[in-house]
């Protein structure tokens, strides 16, 4: 009986192995010739294969609006007295109005390129940074610049004076949010830079960001709800990781520790626009 047992108990694990193997051999028989069909496919079809959610059916399609919408404001300004335009489509969207100051959320209509669509903190209440300081990045001070991007809703940022804001560690960017610098002289300086990580919708000009340092092994807040621990960053200027729907424009970036703009681990929907960047040699990646 025993014996029985035992050969009954070896036959049912026997049929389970050769089950999960037959699973096994399915599965990669399958990856087999997806990939075989891959190396054989146009690169049109790879791209929508791999497409992100947030990526442009058609790149082309993209650059040629850019084209049309530059050359169409460059004649604008052969207008002359009739005109107030600078040949540049992003300046003329903002900078004809005379009380553009009232009107600062216009600029997230200014936009083109792939990150045309990113609206920052439009739809949101302004926030005014009336303190530079950095003390503690797990619990930013109110007026901070710290404790307006990681709020959980939209929100233009704007400052109150000239100022300089030394981040203890980076500044990490929640989702709708608008860095917008312009009518006073904003620097980010000699200490830790911007992380934009896994979120959307950011806007970010206007500002002087220099000498970033490499800071981290450090607890940091990212929400109102959520800190937690940051491993070391490189010292790039901005940091975009995973994140869509971004523009970076009328900045001015030099002398980071690592690159000035970085966007990596796919990024997608970014138009980085009317920047100036000096003092390095590895610009962008």
């Amino acid at each position: 009986m025993a014996v029985c047992m035992r050969i009954m108990a070896l036959f049912a694990f026997l049929t389970a192995l050769l089950f999960v193997s037959a699973i096994a051999f399915r599965q990669s028989t399958e990856e087999s010739i997806r990939m075989k069909s891959l190396r054989n496919s146009t690169m049109a079809e790879r791209f929508q294969e791999f497409k992100h959610e947030n990526a442009a059916d058609d790149p082309e399609d993209v650059a040629a609006m850019v084209d049309m919408t530059i050359r169409n404001s460059t004649e604008r300004r052969k207008l002359g007295f009739f005109s107030c335009g600078t040949g540049n489509p992003i300046d003329d969207c903002w900078r004809c109005d005379r009380n553009w100051m009232r009107n600062r959320r216009r600029l997230a209509d200014c936009a083109i390129g792939f990150g045309r669509n990113a609206v920052g903190g439009r739809d949101g209440r302004y926030y005014v940074v009336t303190d530079p300081s950095d003390d503690d990045p797990v619990n930013p001070r109110p007026g901070t610049l710290r404790h307006a991007v990681i709020q959980d809703r939209p929100l233009w940022i704007v400052f109150k004076r000239d100022m300089v804001i030394t981040l203890k560690q980076e500044l990490i960017m929640n989702s709708f949010k608008t860095i917008d610098g312009r009518g006073a002289n904003v620097h980010i300086a000699n200490g830790a830079c911007i992380t934009i990580q896994f979120v959307t919708n950011i806007i970010i000009h206007g500002l002087h960001i220099h000498d970033c340092k490499r800071t981290g092994n450090a607890m940091v807040r990212s929400s109102p709800s959520h800190y937690g621990w940051r491993t070391m960053a490189d010292g790039d200027g901005i940091s975009i990781f995973g994140a869509s729907h971004i523009w970076i424009d009328h900045n001015s970036l030099s002398s980071c520790a690592d690159g000035l703009i970085d966007a990596i681990m796919g990024s997608t929907a970014i138009t980085i626009s009317n920047n100036y960047f000096t003092h390095h040699n590895e610009m962008m990646r």
